[in-house]
């Protein structure tokens, strides 16, 4: 149908040259649908190929077995025919440049490999040209040569060809249409070597409607040149006087713009419902960051009742909008939420078991980066192990004073008072400081009873002790003779006798000394001792000056004891008063650490009551308390609590 009622006219000249056999071939085939034109030519040093003839016939079967213009379809056409030759039985490989054209009266296609060249004209203009597949083609698109194609000395160095073993990789072009008398050649080397494109251009735009005509002019052009060395040359000229016209093309083009219509409406309607719910859900996403927002500053701010509130709110829009990971991860948040809100409220009501329980509950849905949360539900598990360890010592110092043992009672009420200090709990600092009282109350009754009893013992053993220190220093042995008066001296409380008694050692120490020096003791060790103890006695004025009067008081008592060791009694004098001093300093510090202590407590109060202002006064007090002292954790501390009450206070503002 589609070739009857159009017009394609061949006209071809196909000869062997100046050589023995003509190895170009051409053929084409026409059929109602399609029309195929195939022209090879063979490449071979020798004096005949049959590869052209091979390549054509394969391609024309091929064609006719499946005529198509499809691209792929083209592909298969040329790598079966390039298989063929590769397995082809001849003794010489057999390769050859191809170019097929295929058309449906409508539109053409043409796939080539080698340097068999195509031209397609309209109304005398060039509109399509091949392109070579060689070196040539390549060095003069890249700039690399100025030589023309035509004459260049690498135009049959090819990279595209059948019989190609490897990387066999033919041009397909694109599909072109078809207009009533366009003409379309097709010719092989033996005439594009000596006729230039520009003569074929001429000949063809002053061409009449019959192809015959032009190919036997360019014929005669070709051999009037006498070319020496011509080679197969093969001329095929394709005169399409009229093309077909599809006689339902306009009924079709109704029933698509019919049928485009109504998709247009279908997708327009579509467009507006998934723009509309678009919307709607980018609404919904906007709300769901906003509340993980809110619960994420909530969170930071210890603020746990409204970033419970906000992760509920946002659970529910990820579940609505079917965000999975944010679902789930708000429902750990939630979780982790639940459980510090119920411990919040067993802890502030005293029930400190429930709320370590909910507490150690919470710490599994901790994310692994939120650290505010890991440390606020550490410092309230710290705080309830503190309490419970408070009324364990608060016990087992009642059991031990009931059985007698005051030390051990001793130790457990202060243990006790330690953590009521630490936790700010003034009720249980009291209870302690009282058992304290009845230790020392009870031990001080008992201490008295004793001490009358052995006042007469202690005196006659001092002066036994100082005798015998008398007797032992006339003998020379100073060791024996220090030892018995430091008895003495731990044997007595009067002032007077511990004079006397001092000076009775700082007679041991002159004559230890002046023994040391017979003896021959180097000055060097001494002189290294002395520098250790002189070094204790700086380290502890230095721990004076800074404030930490119980590290002074550690660093002057090992100083005293070196320096005894050394016999320096002046120093030992001068350092106990330094060691009593720094004592009374610690107690007074004690005063200034328990009213920050206080202060701290009211804040923390107050903040939890979100009575910020005055929350704020006392956090700013107890800090300056704490400078004061020089203890920078807790001044560390104070400035968390700050920065956490103005928080807090914006953010209330914000949500009121």
């Amino acid at each position: 149908m589609r070739k009857s009622n159009s017009e394609l006219k061949t006209a071809f000249v196909s000869e062997s040259g100046t050589e023995l056999k003509n190895n170009d071939y051409f053929a084409y085939v026409e059929y109602d649908d399609y029309a195929c034109y195939v022209l090879a030519s063979g490449i071979t040093d020798f004096e005949s190929s049959e590869a052209a003839k091979e390549a054509v016939e394969n391609l024309i079967m091929s064609f006719e077995e499946h005529p198509s213009m499809d691209r792929g379809t083209l592909m298969n056409y040329l790598r079966d025919t390039n298989q063929r030759l590769i397995n082809s039985s001849h003794v010489r490989r057999q390769k050859a440049s191809v170019l097929m054209l295929v058309t449906d009266y409508e539109k053409y296609r043409y796939a080539t490999a080698g340097n068999v060249r195509l031209r397609a004209y309209r109304k005398g203009r060039i509109v399509s040209v091949s392109t070579d597949m060689s070196l040539a083609e390549d060095e003069i698109k890249r700039g690399k040569s100025q030589t023309p194609l035509d004459r260049h000395e690498e135009r049959h160095n090819l990279y595209a060809y059948l019989g190609k073993k490897d990387s066999f990789k033919p041009y397909i072009s694109k599909i072109e249409k078809l207009d009533d008398g366009d003409i379309i050649a097709l010719y092989s080397k033996g005439l594009w070597e000596h006729v230039d494109g520009q003569e074929i251009d001429e000949v063809f735009s002053d061409a009449s409607d019959n192809p015959q005509e032009s190919v036997d002019f360019l014929e005669d052009m070709l051999l009037s040149r006498q070319p020496a060395d011509l080679k197969s040359y093969t001329l095929v000229a394709i005169f399409v006087n009229k093309v077909f016209r599809d006689p339902e093309r306009e009924r079709k083009r109704r029933l698509y713009l019919k049928i485009a219509l109504i998709v247009f409406i279908v997708l327009l309607v579509l467009a507006i419902i998934i723009y509309i719910f678009h919307r709607w859900r980018e609404s919904k996403i906007q709300k769901l960051e906003e509340s993980i927002a809110h619960t994420n500053d909530y969170i930071a701010a210890e603020n746990y009742k409204r970033a419970q509130t906000s992760a509920k709110e946002a659970s529910e829009l990820a579940h609505d909008l079917d965000r999975d990971e944010d679902e789930e991860e708000m429902k750990k948040s939630l979780q982790m939420l639940d459980n510090i809100v119920q411990a919040d409220d067993f802890f502030n009501a005293g029930n400190y078991d429930s709320a370590y329980d909910e507490y150690i509950k919470a710490q599994k849905y901790v994310h692994g980066n939120s650290a505010n949360v890991k440390s606020y539900i550490q410092r309230r598990l710290d705080f309830i192990e503190s309490h419970m360890d408070m009324n364990q010592f608060m016990a087992l110092g009642d059991k031990f004073f009931q059985e007698g043992n005051f030390d051990e009672a001793e130790g457990m009420y202060r243990k006790a008072g330690e953590k009521a200090a630490t936790l700010h709990d003034k009720d249980g600092r009291q209870k302690s400081m009282e058992a304290l009282e009845n230790v020392y109350s009870k031990r001080a009754e008992l201490r008295k009873d004793a001490n009358q009893k052995l006042d007469d013992k202690k005196k006659t053993a001092m002066s036994d002790a100082m005798k015998k220190g008398d007797d032992l220093l006339a003998a020379g042995d100073l060791e024996g003779a220090q030892k018995a008066y430091l008895d003495a001296r731990n044997l007595s409380d009067d002032p007077a006798d511990r004079t006397q008694i001092n000076a009775a050692l700082g007679k041991v120490s002159e004559e230890k000394e002046k023994k040391k020096l017979e003896e021959s003791t180097t000055d060097e060790d001494r002189k290294k001792q002395f520098e250790e103890a002189t070094k204790l006695e700086v380290q502890g004025d230095t721990s004076y000056n800074a404030g930490d009067y119980l590290s002074a008081q550690m660093y002057y008592m090992t100083a005293i004891e070196k320096f005894e060791e050394l016999s320096e009694s002046i120093k030992v004098q001068a350092i106990q008063g330094k060691f009593a001093v720094a004592r009374l300093k610690a107690l007074e510090s004690q005063g200034t650490k328990i009213e920050a202590e206080d202060t701290e407590v009211q804040a923390r109060t107050f903040y939890a009551e979100q009575n910020y202002e005055a929350a704020r006064t006392a956090a700013t007090k107890a800090k300056d308390l704490y400078t004061k002292l020089g203890m920078k954790s807790k001044i560390e501390e104070m400035d968390i609590l700050l920065t956490q009450i103005a928080t807090d206070e914006m953010i209330s503002g914000n949500v009121k």
